[in-house]
């Protein structure tokens, strides 16, 4: 009886149950939405600017690679 019992506590669900809210569309926030995203959360990706990408967007080259980032 006490292996069902452990057995029971130890089973976890097949796929997160809920919902989460970010704040922010920066490279993070993205990043983090996607990961939650995967792992089975629905995400609401919230941003203040009209457009997503935070500081990123702005930038001509990145290092260290010096690749576009546009």
């Amino acid at each position: 009886m006490a292996d069902s019992a452990q057995g029971k506590a130890l089973a976890a669900p097949a796929r997160p149950v809920g919902r989460v809210m970010v704040v922010g569309g920066g490279i993070a926030g993205m990043q983090s939405a996607l990961d939650l995203a995967n792992s089975g959360y629905y995400v609401y990706l919230v941003e203040n600017d009209p457009a997503i990408g935070g500081l990123m967007s702005q930038l001509d080259k990145t290092f260290p690679t010096n690749d576009c980032a546009m």
